[in-house]
C-alpha cells in the first residue's frame, strides 16, 4: 500500500494525459471532489485560526506586483496573448485545493484556507478593474465579481462550515472522522487525473496554427510557476520556519477560474498559459508528495529498526 501511495500521483498524471478524452467528460465532478477533500482537511481548523494577518497581505501584494510587472515588461516583446497569459498566472487566486496538498505535506492548513478566502475576494474586485485598463470589458464589473465569488466561495465555505459545525456540535463524530484524513489523498489522486485530462483536452482543441504561440505560453507558464513556488517557499522558510505553506499558497493556482477570465475579458489564447501552469504545478505537487511519503516511510522504518538508525547516524557523523 505504501509503494502504491508513492506512485499514485505520477500514475494519475499519466492517466490524465493518456486518457484525456473520456476523463475530461468527468470534469463536472471536480468541484464535488474538492469539497470532499477540503472537508477532511478542514477538520483540523478552529474558528480562531482564520483571522486575517500580515502574511495574507504580503502574499496578495506579491501576486499583484508580479502580475502587473510581468504584463508591462513582456508587452513590447511578445504577442499580446503571451503577456496576458503570464499575467494571469500571477493574478489568478490561490487554488481551492491548496490547503489539501498543504495538509498532506505537513503545512499550516488554517493559514492556507484563510488565504484562499481572502485572496479570492480580493481578486474578484481587483481583476475586473485591471482588465478594464488593458482590454475592453465584455461584461459588467459587478457581474464579473459575482461570477468569481459564485464559482469559488462555495468550494471553500461549504466544507469549512460543515467541518467547524462538527467540531463544536458533534465532537465525537469529528474526532472519529479525523482518523480518516487519508481519504483526502485518494480523492486528490482521482481529482488530479480528471484535472489533467481537462487541461489536455482544452489545449488539444486550440487551433494548430497557434502552436508556436502556445509553446511560448507554455514556457511562460513554467517560468511563472517556478518563480511563485520559489518565492513562496523562501518566504515560508523565513516567516514560518518551514517551506510548505506559503510555497503552495502562492504557487498553486485556480486554473479553471483563470481560463474563464481569459475567455471573458482577454485574448482567449491566453488561457493556454494557465492551462500549462496547471500541468506544471501538479507535477511539482506530485513530486513533493512522493518525496514526502518516502521520507515518512524511512522515518517509520528507522523508528522500528534502532540498529539501522544508529548506523545511519554514525555514517553521517563520519
Amino acid at each position: 500500500m505504501v509503494k502504491l501511495r508513492n506512485m499514485a500521483l505520477p500514475i494519475a498524471i499519466s492517466i490524465g494525459i493518456i486518457f484525456y478524452k473520456p476523463l475530461s467528460w468527468l470534469s463536472p465532478s471536480i468541484p464535488f471532489l474538492i469539497i470532499a477533500m477540503l472537508f477532511f482537511s478542514f477538520l483540523k481548523i478552529r474558528v480562531e485560526d482564520l483571522k486575517l494577518n500580515r502574511i495574507h497581505l504580503l502574499l496578495g501584494g506579491i501576486q499583484l506586483v508580479l502580475a502587473i510587472g510581468s504584463f508591462y515588461l513582456l508587452k513590447p516583446f511578445v504577442p499580446e496573448s503571451v503577456s496576458q497569459g503570464v499575467m494571469l498566472c500571477f493574478l489568478c487566486p490561490a487554488a481551492s485545493a491548496s490547503p489539501v496538498v498543504i495538509g498532506m505535506l505537513g503545512g499550516n492548513i488554517a493559514l492556507a484556507a484563510s488565504y484562499v478566502l481572502y485572496n479570492t475576494v480580493a481578486t474578484a474586485f481587483i481583476a475586473p478593474l485591471f482588465f478594464s485598463a488593458i482590454a475592453p470589458l465584455a461584461g459588467s464589473f459587478w457581474g464579473s465579481v459575482w461570477h468569481i465569488l459564485r464559482g469559488v466561495m462555495p468550494l471553500i465555505v461549504v466544507p469549512l462550515i460543515i467541518a467547524l459545525g462538527m467540531r463544536y456540535r458533534w465532537p465525537k463524530a469529528h474526532q472519529k472522522l479525523m482518523q480518516y484524513n487519508v481519504v483526502s489523498f485518494w480523492l486528490w489522486v482521482v481529482a488530479l487525473a480528471v484535472i489533467i485530462a481537462k487541461v489536455v483536452d482544452y489545449m488539444v482543441k486550440e487551433p494548430k496554427s497557434e502552436i508556436p504561440t502556445m509553446v511560448w505560453l507554455g514556457v511562460g507558464g513554467l517560468i511563472a510557476c517556478l518563480l511563485q513556488f520559489t518565492i513562496g517557499k523562501w518566504l515560508s522558510h523565513k516567516l514560518l520556519k518551514e517551506s510548505i505553506t506559503l510555497g503552495q499558497s502562492l504557487g498553486q493556482k485556480n486554473s479553471s477560474l483563470a481560463i474563464w477570465m481569459a475567455q471573458a475579458y482577454l485574448n482567449p489564447l491566453a488561457g493556454v498559459a494557465v492551462a500549462t501552469y496547471s500541468v506544471w504545478q501538479n507535477i511539482i505537487n506530485a513530486t513533493q508528495l512522493t518525496l514526502y511519503n518516502r521520507k515518512v516511510e524511512r522515518q517509520i522504518k528507522m523508528k522500528h529498526n534502532p540498529e539501522k538508525k544508529q548506523v545511519l547516524q554514525h555514517g553521517t557523523k563520519r
